[in-house]
C-alpha cells in the first residue's frame, strides 16, 4: 500500500515517533536499578516488584479504559501518553531514589496504556487500503520495540563515559517529549467520537489467543533480561552490557518484522514458539558464564522470535479480527503481553532470593519450552481439526 499524501506521511510518522518516545522512558533507568536497590539496600525481590509498578499502572487502563479513544478521540490520550513519561522521568531526575522509580515507573504505565493502544487505532484510520491493519501494526511495533530497548541503551552509552544517578539520558528526554507533543498537538483529528460507555473493557477473539499466549512468554523474556539478568551479570562486572542486550532483544525483532510480515501468520508464530526458548536458554547461559558473545546471540534469536515473528504477527491479527472495536481489541493483547512482562519476572525475583539467580533463570527455561511447545501443540489441533 502506498501513502499517497505527503500530510499522510508526516502525520504517521508523528504519531509513531511518539509512540517511540513514550516507550523510550520506560526503560531510561534499567541500567541503574541495580544501583538504586544497592543504595537502598534491598534485594532482587524488591526491585522486580519496582519494575512491576509500570504494569501495576499499565493494566488498569488496558482493563477498563483501553477503549477510552472511541470515547474522547485518539490524540488526547496520545498527549497524555508523552506528558506522564515526561512527568516520570522529571521525578527521577529531582530525587533519584528506589522510592521515586516505583512511582516513575507507575506514571509510564499509565502513559503507555493511553498512547500506544490509541495510536495503533489511530494510524489504521489514518493510513487507508486493504493493508490498514497490517500497515498500522507495522508502525507500532517497530517504534515500541525500537523504543523499548532504546532507552536502557542511552543511559547505558552515558554512564560509559560519566558515571553518575543522573546520567545524561535523563536530561535529554524531557525536550525531546515535548517536541513529540508538538508533532501530535498538530495532527488533526480523523475520528469521529462516539457516544460510548467510559468504561471500556479488552475485547478477546478466541482464533487470537494462541497469538496472546505466544506474546505473554515473549515479553516474559523480556522482562527476565532487565529485572533478573543484570544481578547475574553482576557477579561478572559485566552489568554494563545490560543495555546492550534488551537493545538486541528488541532491534533485532524489528530487523526481522518485514520477514515475519510476509509469511504466512501462523507459520510466523510457529517460528516463534520455536526461537524463543532458544534464544533465551543462550542467553541465560551467557549470563551464567560471563560470556558477552553468547549473552548477545541468545538476545538477538530471542528479539527475533518476541519482536518480529510473535509481537508483529499477533498485533496484526488481533488489530484485522476486530475492525469495528479495534481499540479494545488491542487493548487485550497488550494485556497478556503485560502480564508476561510482570508476573513472571516477580516470581523469578522472589525465588531469586531464595534459590538463587542460577536455579531460577534454569526453572524459568524449563517452563518457557514447555509453555510453548504447548501452545504449538494446541495449534497442531486446531488445524487438524478444521
Amino acid at each position: 500500500m502506498q501513502i499517497t499524501s505527503g500530510r499522510k506521511r508526516r502525520d504517521a510518522l508523528s504519531i509513531a515517533m511518539a509512540a517511540y518516545i513514550t516507550t523510550t522512558a520506560v526503560n531510561l533507568q534499567v541500567p541503574l536499578y541495580a544501583k538504586y536497590a544497592e543504595v537502598a539496600d534491598h534485594g532482587i525481590g524488591t526491585l522486580t516488584l519496582v519494575f512491576a509498578c509500570y504494569v501495576g499502572g499499565l493494566l488498569p487502563i488496558l482493563i477498563f479504559l483501553g477503549g477510552i479513544s472511541d470515547r474522547v478521540g485518539r490524540k488526547y490520550p496520545i498527549l497524555a501518553g508523552l506528558g506522564l513519561a515526561f512527568t516520570a522521568t522529571i521525578l527521577v531526575l529531582v530525587h533519584p531514589t528506589l522510592a521515586t522509580l516505583a512511582v516513575a515507573r507507575v506514571l509510564q504505565g499509565i502513559g503507555v496504556g493511553l498512547g500506544v493502544a490509541a495510536g495503533t487505532a489511530f494510524l489504521a484510520e489514518l493510513l487507508t487500503g486493504l493493508a490498514t491493519a497490517q500497515r498500522a501494526a507495522a508502525y507500532i511495533t517497530a517504534a515500541t520495540s525500537l523504543g523499548f530497548g532504546s532507552g536502557a541503551l542511552f543511559t547505558s552509552i552515558s554512564l560509559a563515559f560519566r558515571p553518575d544517578a543522573t546520567p545524561v539520558s535523563y536530561w535529554l528526554f524531557p525536550p525531546v517529549a515535548v517536541v513529540a507533543m508538538f508533532g501530535v498537538a498538530r495532527i488533526p483529528e480523523h475520528h469521529e467520537a462516539r457516544a460510548v460507555v467510559w468504561l471500556r473493557l479488552p475485547h478477546f477473539q478466541r482464533e487470537t489467543l494462541p497469538q496472546c499466549f505466544a506474546v505473554f512468554l515473549g515479553w516474559a523474556i523480556t522482562g527476565m533480561v532487565i529485572a533478573v539478568v543484570p544481578s547475574q551479570l553482576a557477579k561478572h562486572n559485566l552489568v554494563a552490557w545490560t543495555g546492550v542486550a534488551l537493545f538486541l532483544v528488541n532491534g533485532v525483532g524489528v530487523l526481522f518484522q518485514p520477514v515475519a510480515r510476509r509469511m504466512v501468520p501462523d507459520r510466523a508464530l510457529r517460528l516463534g514458539l520455536l526461537l524463543a526458548p532458544a534464544g533465551y536458554v543462550l542467553l541465560a547461559l551467557g549470563a551464567w558464564l560471563g560470556l558477552i558473545w553468547l549473552l548477545l546471540t541468545g538476545a538477538a534469536i530471542a528479539g527475533a522470535a518476541c519482536y518480529g515473528f510473535t509481537y508483529l504477527g499477533g498485533l496484526a491479527s488481533v488489530s484485522a479480527s476486530a475492525p469495528f472495536d479495534r481499540a479494545r481489541a488491542t487493548s487485550g493483547y497488550f494485556l497478556f503481553a503485560y502480564l508476561g512482562f510482570s508476573l513472571p519476572v516477580i516470581l523469578s525475583g522472589f525465588l531469586s532470593d531464595r534459590l538463587g539467580i542460577l536455579a531460577t533463570l534454569a526453572l524459568f527455561g524449563a517452563l518457557a519450552i514447555v509453555w510453548n511447545g504447548g501452545i504449538a501443540f494446541a495449534m497442531k489441533q486446531r488445524n487438524a481439526a478444521a
